[in-house]
């Protein structure tokens, strides 16, 4: 299996727990300008989503889950560094809370158009407060969501990190289309696997959109996964 193409820019992967025990996690990228952090420098940054998470996102989302761990690691070789935060940090918002599968869609906005969707990143739920109906957030929750998911990054974008340079937000493509080829063994619902490009696809991150419908984090186990 080939490795994955090369990228200046870091994996920066929140592991939610909550209180049932239950799991969730999201990940995002950020492209740096200036040399490749050391492991120091990671568990810097790690540290520091924590506080902006802290800051724009927790006090929003139920009392019920909780930031676990911040783990970064560095994209741009095979054997790039990473650190980690494991400092804790507690949602703010009151019961009653939904279920703990549910979860805020943010999708974020690039110039590129491409088949298949969009960017985005799944966030933990907010309280009931905040539901319009069994199927919608209500649009001042709406509202103020994406004003916090925008203040969230633009404070990691102005963090200075060791000699990491300028941080900005994007969106990486690892992969472009497929291995069709059809290998002797291959039995009923084999799946082709993914091709690496040569070259990664690197889109900065223009804006934000909180999505108006709920949605749910059941079927994203893998983002918690190394």
């Amino acid at each position: 299996m080939p490795s994955p193409p090369t990228v200046q820019a870091v994996r920066c992967k929140l592991d939610y727990l909550n209180d049932d025990g239950s799991l969730a996690g999201s990940r995002f990228y950020l492209s740096y300008t200036g040399s490749a952090p050391s492991p120091a420098n990671c568990a810097t940054l790690a540290n520091d989503i924590v506080t902006a998470w802290n800051a724009h996102i927790g006090p929003i989302l139920t009392i019920h889950v909780t930031l676990n761990e911040v783990d970064v690691l560095d994209l741009a070789s095979t054997s790039g560094a990473s650190g980690q935060s494991t400092t804790t940090a507690t949602g703010g918002a009151t019961d009653p809370a939904p279920p703990s599968s549910v979860a805020v869609n943010v999708e974020f906005n690039i110039a590129r158009r491409y088949r298949g969707g969009k960017p985005r990143m799944y966030f933990p739920a907010t309280n009931n407060a905040n539901l319009a109906n069994q199927r919608n957030w209500t649009s001042g929750f709406v509202s103020t969501f994406n004003s916090d998911v925008t203040a969230f990054f633009a404070a990691l974008e102005a963090l200075t990190i060791g000699s990491m340079g300028t941080l900005a937000h994007v969106n990486i493509s690892f992969y472009h289309g497929h291995n069709t080829s059809q290998p002797p063994w291959r039995g009923p619902g084999y799946k082709y696997p993914p091709l690496y490009r040569g070259t990664a696809l690197v889109d900065p991150i223009e804006s934000y959109s909180t999505k108006t419908v709920i949605g749910s984090q059941r079927r994203r186990r893998t983002a918690t996964t190394p």
